[in-house]
């Protein structure tokens, strides 16, 4: 049995806080008493895709260097291109496994278009999703940026992201309109999908995204 978690929003909206929370969640509840057996977990996210593909373009034509060590995106595509990509490593994964191995797989990334996001993957890559899409105001998003950057605690996640790349790319989304979408064109159970608006404190949504979370965990010992 395995179980996707997308946890989707904009760079500074606390997908990693969260998503790290949900691992920490899962370690301590993702137990089958019946057979004494552990669920294991895993986590995915696009920015070591970009972060490669930024580093191969030595000639700079797709990125640009920024400060703090960051990147920013000159062609738009790349974001399609990363997405498809995240696929396959995603899809490698689950392949490794045992039939029998039992698995939550978390994916995260931001994009300001999740009509075309979606697209990049092969229907099948949806099949047993869960989805939380975290709305945050996007002077929240890059204040919790420059306090992350300021003093990172996490290197995989404490990354830089420009005002440039919010102007250019992530000053508004589709987000309100794609369960139409994702039920419609994917078949995904409207009531896998949950929004949350996240603009206070990491404490507070911990405590109110808890029952979604162990809606997901009990899902995990039932057939899908």
């Amino acid at each position: 049995m395995l179980v996707k978690l997308f946890v989707l929003g904009l760079p500074g909206s606390g997908k990693s806080a969260i998503a790290r929370y949900i691992l920490d969640c899962a370690s301590h509840q993702l137990v089958d008493e019946q057979n004494d057996q552990r669920w294991s977990t895993i986590r995915f996210n696009d920015y070591a895709i970009l972060n490669g593909m930024f580093r191969q373009d030595i000639a700079g034509e797709r990125f640009k260097p920024t400060e703090s060590g960051g990147f920013d995106v000159l062609k738009l595509e790349v974001f399609d291109e990363a997405l498809q990509v995240l696929e396959q490593k995603v899809n490698a994964y689950i392949h490794s496994l045992k039939l029998d191995e039992k698995k939550l797989v978390l994916i995260e990334f931001s994009r300001n278009n999740y009509k075309r996001a979606f697209q990049q993957f092969n229907k099948s890559f949806l099949k047993n999703t869960y989805l939380l899409y975290l709305r945050t105001e996007i002077e929240v998003c890059k204040k919790r940026i420059r306090d992350r950057v300021a003093n990172p605690q996490f290197e995989e996640d404490d990354f830089n992201v420009s005002d440039y790349i919010f102007d250019k790319y992530y000053h508004a989304d589709d987000w309100e309109g794609i369960a139409d979408v994702l039920e419609k064109d994917y078949g995904v159970n409207r009531e896998h999908l949950w929004t949350y608006d996240n603009n206070l404190s990491y404490e507070t949504a911990c405590l109110d995204i808890e029952p979604f979370v162990k809606k997901i965990l009990v899902c995990l010992f039932e057939p899908l």
